[in-house]
Order: structure tokens, then C-alpha cells, then sequence
């Protein structure tokens, strides 16, 4: 595990003992905010959100972020927004709890209190962005459908997280990296993100990986497991080899189409002859990985 993932899982662990913990109340305020595009032919995007429910989706095709935002902030929002341009590229950086650490020191926190930290965002879909995605204690809906995805990184402490691509993504994803803690993780239509190499790095949860979509070329997913539960889904019409070491610890359910060819090596009986090839390889520790052949 990275320590940027170690981290968001330590925070999310002290925040929700903070959680258990606490009793008082901090009220609700409504804000929106809008960054309308210039010159930008690129965006990177940063958002660690230590706390709360953060949404990303399509926006407006004139504007470079376009948020709601329910908080129980007093600050003004540009202590928690900050976006510059640079020869041509906008960098956004998203801090949606970056009091979190002064608030546990002054106060106790209830549920009533996270629950208003909710952050809607949309981003056009004519440039390419990179995203880089913390989310600590809370939820996570990603829908990236539609939106014109270079790069994505995901990392989720103790969350419940969906990332979806239902559409063909216009971009190429070079590597696409999801890293996932104590939480639940759905991944929807994950073939149309338009990866070459996926990694999925999962600890204690339950997880699933789909694989619905379009595939035309031949692409890598790593997968390891803790203690998890993980299943993956993957369509007929997709060629596909899976590769692991047998473990007396690991249980890995294979689906009754696929033979054994050569020490390790799992392949699908279309493998070779489709035009859309996966390479999965599969770490299991502890936890359990069902592979599953889907419509």
C-alpha cells in the first residue's frame, strides 16, 4: 500500500472514532461554485476529501468546475478551493475537510454534522483531465461517463465508493489505479474507462469489479486482495487469461469455462480469437476473488 493510502485509512479510522464519539452540532450552509474555463487545453485534479459524500459527474461545457456544496463551514470556500492556470494547463486543488484535524481538537463531531459535508462537482467534457481521488470516511459516487479522462488514481479509507464509465471514455488511460480500504467498492463499465493497465489494490471490504463495455485491444489488470471479497465480472465476448498461485489460504472461484493451460494460467475458450484481450493476474492473501463470465 502507498502512504498516501496509508494515510486516508489512518485519517478515516480517527474520524470515525471522532464520529462515535461526539455530540455536537454544526449547522448546515449552501454554497455554489463556478470557474468558467479560459485558455485551458488540459486540467489536473486534485480532491482529498478526508469526510463526507463527494460526486463527480459531467458538467456545463463553459465551465472548468461547477460545484454544490452543503457544509457546516464558516470559512469562505477558497480556503477549501484553489485553481490556477499555467501554460495552458488548470490545476484544480479540492480540500473538502481541511480543518478536519483543528475541528478534533475544539470539538466533538456527530453524525448530523457529516452528514452535511456534501460536495456535487462538474467538470466539461472537452478537455482531458487527470484526476487524483482521496476520499476518507464517507461516500463516493464517480460517474465519469461522458468526460474526458487522461489519468485516474482512486483512493478510499473507510468508504462506500461507485465508479462508473458508461459511455467509451474519449481518452486513453495509461494506468488506471484504484485503491480501496475498510469500505465497499463498485466499479461499473470499466472496459469503457479505455485502460491499458488497471490496478486493484483492496484490504478489508467487499468489492466488485465489472468489465462491462467496449474492448478492441489487448490490456493488463492487477488485482490483490487482503481480507477481502472480491468479484469480477467479465463479458463472453472478451477474450480472457487469468493467472495466480494456488493458496491453501486464498479462495478463488474460477467460472467452469476456463482451463488450465500450462502451471497457473487460466484462459478462456475464446481467448486467442477475440478481438478484445484481458490479462489478469490475481494476489489473493487472505481474501476471496470469484471470476465470473457475464452477458
Amino acid at each position: 500500500m502507498t502512504p498516501k493510502f496509508l494515510y486516508i485509512l489512518i485519517l478515516s479510522l480517527a474520524l470515525l472514532v471522532i464520529v462515535l464519539g461526539g455530540f455536537s452540532f454544526f449547522s448546515s450552509q449552501h454554497f455554489h461554485k463556478e470557474i468558467p474555463i479560459t485558455n485551458e487545453r488540459e486540467m489536473k485534479v486534485t480532491i482529498d476529501a478526508g469526510f463526507g459524500d463527494v460526486s463527480i459527474a459531467r458538467g456545463r461545457p463553459h465551465f472548468a468546475f461547477d460545484s454544490d456544496i452543503d457544509t457546516d463551514r464558516g470559512n469562505d470556500l477558497g480556503d477549501y478551493i484553489n485553481y490556477t492556470v499555467r501554460d495552458e494547463v488548470g490545476y484544480l486543488e479540492v480540500n473538502t475537510s481541511a480543518d478536519v484535524r483543528s475541528h478534533a481538537k475544539k470539538h466533538s463531531i456527530n453524525f448530523e454534522g457529516f452528514k452535511s459535508n456534501t460536495w456535487e462537482m462538474r467538470f466539461p467534457d472537452g478537455i482531458p483531465i487527470s484526476f487524483e481521488l482521496g476520499l476518507g470516511l464517507g461516500k463516493g459516487d464517480f460517474d465519469m461517463t461522458g468526460l474526458n479522462v487522461k489519468d485516474l488514481k482512486l483512493s478510499a479509507g473507510a468508504s462506500s465508493v461507485s465508479l462508473q464509465f458508461n459511455k467509451p471514455n474519449k481518452n486513453v488511460i495509461e494506468d488506471l489505479t484504484i485503491e480501496s480500504g475498510l469500505s465497499k467498492f463498485d466499479g461499473e463499465g470499466l472496459c469503457n474507462a479505455n485502460f491499458n493497465h488497471l490496478k486493484f489494490e483492496g484490504g478489508v471490504g467487499s468489492y466488485t469489479l465489472d468489465f462491462s463495455g467496449e474492448l478492441k485491444k489487448e490490456v493488463d489488470v492487477d488485482i490483490e486482495v487482503g481480507l477481502g471479497s472480491l468479484v469480477v465480472r467479465v463479458p463472453e465476448n472478451i477474450g480472457v487469461k487469468v493467472i495466480y498461485e494456488k493458496s491453501l489460504l486464498a479462495h478463488i472461484n474460477l467460472d467452469r469455462s476456463f482451463t488450465e493451460q500450462g502451471e497457473n494460467n487460466y484462459f478462456s475458450p475464446n481467448y486467442r480469437s477475440a478481438p478484445g484481450r484481458m490479462n489478469i493476474r490475481i494476489d489473493a492473501g487472505l481474501g476471496s476473488v470469484k471470476v465470473k463470465r457475464s452477458w
